[in-house]
């Protein structure tokens, strides 16, 4: 196996991935980064230079190049969310597979624009960078957002389209419900860490104080100390911080109504839209407007699942069933 990997910085990055801790309470803070209001007559985006990680299976033969998947995670995750199951769609596929940290995020750049376009502008720079005249996107929550508005704008340079438990357009009154609070349970669980601790024993204070939040609302499914690992959180000099911009976060959250934009256009092309059918996001809600902006649009609803679709087999399986399927984009 052809391991390619590419990174800013040397530290790893953590997520909360697949194995999000706040169940009930975090998915809500997905949606702070759907998309923050720029004015009118911004400048023109930008891109920063994304970190990402590549992988590529070299069998001996060389074979058809087949266009390369591209994975997005979603607010407060990182590239390093999809351990494991980039190797496992590298192997299944037969495709390059890559993972990128978003803007604000693991160890991409900072930067205090941080709206979907401005994302979206990222993940195109990213596949002219290494030369992919197209991909096939899979986005969850933010990441399928970006994933919707780089469809709808650059219709041309997507093979397939996998948006994870988001809707194309806004959120449900639902999905607002809490956001200020979870972004002041954050700060909040980085004043309980005993000075001068090292980043395990910071984790660890943490994940304590996490579950002792989960007590208070009454919610049963507590965490393990070994997914105190998973924590995006960094320590040095005795201080430590959240691996995401927390400032851009804190200032989404606190109009989150006024920072929605829409993103329009029509995608022809296959698309998949998973969602859990008890999230909050509640996308089965707004088929006819998905039909719309994507008219070949398959509707794949996880029976019992909220916003984590992506840690359902269903999901994993009914993905790799799509992007191994003979169907192209017009």
């Amino acid at each position: 196996m052809e391991l390619l990997r590419r990174s800013a910085l040397v530290s790893e990055t953590f997520a909360f991935g697949f194995k999000m801790f706040l169940p009930g309470v975090i998915g809500f803070i997905f949606f702070l980064g759907i998309s923050t209001s720029v004015p009118i007559d911004a400048p023109k985006i930008k891109p920063v230079d994304l970190s990402y990680s590549c992988m590529k299976i070299t069998l001996g033969e060389e074979t058809e190049e087949k266009a390369p998947v591209i994975l997005i995670h979603g607010v407060l995750g990182s590239k390093e969310v999809w351990r494991g199951f980039q190797e496992h769609l590298c192997l299944k596929t037969g495709r390059k597979v890559c993972a990128p940290d978003l803007r604000n995020h693991g160890d991409s750049p900072w930067d205090d624009r941080s709206d979907v376009a401005a994302m979206s502008e990222d993940i195109v720079e990213l596949m002219d960078n290494l030369r992919m005249s197209k991909a096939v996107l899979l986005g969850l929550s933010l990441g399928g957002k970006v994933a919707v508005h780089v469809s709808l704008e650059n219709p041309d340079r997507v093979e397939k389209v996998i948006v994870g438990d988001m809707r194309p357009n806004g959120v449900s009154k639902g999905a607002l419900t809490d956001i200020k609070h979870t972004v002041a349970l954050l700060n909040e669980s980085l004043k309980i860490i005993p000075e001068n601790a090292d980043e395990k024993s910071a984790k660890k204070a943490v994940l304590t104080f996490i579950n002792s939040q989960l007590r208070k609302a009454n919610l049963t499914e507590l965490r393990k100390e070994s997914d105190a690992d998973l924590l995006p959180l960094t320590c040095s000099d005795g201080k430590c911080r959240w691996k995401f911009n927390m400032k851009v976060l804190a200032r989404v959250a606190n109009n989150p109504l006024a920072q929605l934009t829409n993103s329009t256009g029509v995608y022809n092309g296959p698309a998949l839209f998973a969602y859990g059918t008890e999230s909050p996001f509640k996308v089965g809600e707004v088929e006819p407007e998905i039909k719309q902006l994507f008219p070949n649009a398959k509707l794949f609803p996880i029976k019992g699942a909220g916003h984590n679709v992506g840690s359902y087999n269903e999901f994993k399986e009914e993905v790799l069933t799509f992007i191994n399927s003979d169907e192209a984009s017009e």
